[in-house]
C-alpha cells in the first residue's frame, strides 16, 4: 500500500513540474522578415557592451498584438518598436553586465551596513534554444503567447570610440 501512495505522490508532483514551462506557438501571427543580431561594445569600459538583436515587422495588422521580450543567448530583453524608412523594426538590446564588484562595507556594527545591496540572483532561463534562436513573448488579447524564430543571422561587431 505504501509503495502505490509513493508512485502516486511521485506522479502527481512530476506533472505539476510540466505546467511551469512555456509553451510556444507554431506561428507568429504575423509576418517578419530576416532576424538579426550585432555584437557592440562602447568606447569606454564605463558604456558596457551588449547584443542588439533586429527584427523587421512586414505585417501591417498587428491590432491587439503588443511584442514584450525576446530571449536570446540565455539573456532576456524588452523589445521596442522603431520605424526606420517607414519600416517597423522590433529591436532588444542585451546589455552584458559589468564584472566590476561594487564597494561592500564590512563593520562589526551591523547599522554601518545598511548601503550594503544584495546580489542579484539571475534567473533561470525558460526556454532551450541554440545561438542562432530566439524566442519573442507577445501580448495577444490577454494573453501572453510565445514564438520561436530560428536562422537568427549575425552581422559584424561593431566597436564606439
Amino acid at each position: 500500500m505504501r509503495i502505490f501512495t509513493y508512485t502516486i505522490l511521485a506522479m502527481v508532483f512530476s506533472l505539476s513540474g510540466c505546467s511551469s514551462q512555456k509553451k510556444l506557438v507554431k506561428n507568429a501571427p504575423f509576418e517578419m522578415g530576416q532576424a538579426t543580431c550585432q555584437s557592440w561594445t562602447g568606447g569606454r569600459p564605463e558604456s558596457g557592451s551588449g547584443i542588439k538583436l533586429e527584427i523587421p515587422v512586414l505585417s501591417d495588422k498587428m491590432d491587439n498584438i503588443k511584442m514584450q521580450q525576446a530571449f536570446f543567448r540565455g539573456k532576456i530583453a524588452d523589445i521596442n518598436m522603431e520605424t526606420r524608412e517607414g519600416n517597423r523594426i522590433a529591436t532588444a538590446n542585451f546589455m552584458k553586465v559589468n564584472s566590476d564588484k561594487q564597494d561592500i562595507i564590512m563593520h562589526e556594527d551591523a547599522k554601518q551596513e545598511v548601503g550594503n545591496q544584495p546580489p542579484k540572483l539571475q534567473e533561470k532561463f525558460p526556454f532551450e534554444i541554440s545561438g542562432d534562436e530566439c524566442v519573442v513573448s507577445y501580448i495577444d488579447g490577454d494573453q501572453i503567447k510565445y514564438f520561436k524564430i530560428e536562422g537568427v543571422k549575425e552581422k559584424k561587431p561593431l566597436l564606439y570610440q
